[in-house]
C-alpha cells in the first residue's frame, strides 16, 4: 500500500495529468470506477506508483468516462 505522502504524490500527478475540471465533473460512481482501476495497476507495479506514466491516468479516465460510464444516472 501506499503511505499518505505516496498518494499526495499521486493524486498531484493525476489532477496535472487530467485536469482539475474533468475530475471535478466525475460523478461519485465514475470517481469509483477510476479509483478501482487505479488501484488495480497499481497492483500489477507492485505498489510503485513512479511507475505509471501520466498517459495511463488519462487512459483510466477516458476509459471510464466514454465506454464504462459516459452518462450519470
Amino acid at each position: 500500500m501506499l503511505d499518505q505522502k505516496q498518494l499526495e504524490d499521486l493524486a498531484k500527478r493525476v489532477t496535472a495529468a487530467v485536469g482539475l475540471p474533468k475530475l471535478q465533473a466525475l460523478s461519485n460512481t465514475q470517481v469509483e470506477m477510476c479509483n478501482v482501476m487505479l488501484t488495480k495497476r497499481l497492483e500489477k507495479l507492485d505498489y510503485q506508483p513512479d511507475q505509471i506514466q501520466d498517459a495511463e491516468f488519462v487512459g483510466i479516465y477516458e476509459m471510464v468516462t466514454e465506454e464504462l460510464q459516459p452518462i450519470d444516472w
